[in-house]
């Protein structure tokens, strides 16, 4: 058997919970106030990792072309709640309808991007570098990934409980009708989340494209992982969720590790995360932070 290299290990269980964190929060933010699984997610970060490639392919550099595909996501966002999902919220839609919508959207999205950039694998012209951390290899992308983590966690913190944007998120979660005769402009509110929550799915698909490749499914193709990952959290719960993006990732490089060891192949490692989580749910079906519908914590 080979060596276990411990500080890698740690290293790579860092990396994956922090992009798994930033995949996830938006999607937790929308059903946390809205109550519908949303598929279209998964294109919000397509997009946001698309409009990197644009503005970078034209010279812009990385940095601000993360921050043009925060704007341009978290307004995508916005144009999804305006154009779709509000008019089925006035028209009593239900909760499959709504998700079912989502799908579609996400669809169109996707395809859109498709005919614009293509179907082959793209990358950014972008110098990474590595480096030699306590033992561990990690890129300069990498590390972007980590402290994007703690920056976002951090505003996300200071949002929900220091701003009046934060208060009114949490009243209109807990319990709209109250919200709204308090004179909270709901509308507003969900335009806020929608933008905030696009915006940071989009920094997350430049981070992972950039780490990885670029694809027209590259959100569809972790959008699996990140419902397991709300689901484990807590579907609704932003910091369960975030709880939930380290504990998956352990298990995963925890699990490949042993995985290796037994000679097996590291391509079983999802079923691994999946087993986890389904273990805990059987247990504790809330999820760890969970959130009942009526919007009390178990």
């Amino acid at each position: 058997m080979s060596v276990i290299d411990l500080p890698q290990l740690l290293v790579n269980i860092l990396i994956t919970g922090s992009l798994y964190a930033l995949l996830a929060a938006g999607l937790t933010m929308v059903y946390r106030i809205l109550r519908f699984p949303n598929f279209a997610h998964a294109e919000l970060i397509t997009t946001g990792a698309y409009t990197a490639l644009f503005f970078t392919g034209r010279g812009l550099g990385f940095l601000p072309s993360a921050a043009l595909a925060f704007l341009v996501a978290g307004l995508a966002g916005v144009l999804m709640d305006v154009g779709v999902f509000r008019p089925l919220r006035r028209k009593g839609a239900a909760v499959i309808s709504m998700m079912v919508a989502s799908i579609g959207v996400g669809f169109v999205l996707r395809h859109i991007i498709q005919e614009a950039f293509g179907a082959t694998i793209s990358n950014y012209d972008i110098p990474v570098r590595g480096y030699d951390v306590l033992g561990a290899r990690i890129t300069s992308i990498q590390v972007a990934i980590v402290v994007g983590a703690v920056v976002f966690i951090v505003i996300l913190h200071l949002t929900l409980t220091r701003t009046r944007l934060g208060k009114a998120m949490r009243a209109t979660s807990d319990n709209p009708s109250l919200a709204m005769a308090s004179g909270i402009p709901i509308d507003r509110v969900i335009l806020g989340v929608w933008f905030f929550g696009g915006g940071v799915a989009g920094v997350a698909g430049v981070l992972r494209g950039a780490d990885t490749r670029l694809v027209p499914t590259l959100g569809w193709e972790v959008l699996l992982f990140i419902f397991a990952v709300v689901l484990l959290g807590g579907i609704g719960s932003i910091y369960g969720t975030i709880i939930a993006a380290y504990v998956i990732s352990l298990v995963e490089n925890v699990g490949v590790v042993f995985l290796i060891q037994l000679g097996l192949s590291a391509s079983y490692r999802p079923a691994i995360a999946f087993f986890v989580l389904i273990l805990v749910l059987l247990f504790k079906p809330q999820g760890i932070m969970g959130i009942r519908l009526g919007g009390e914590r178990e």
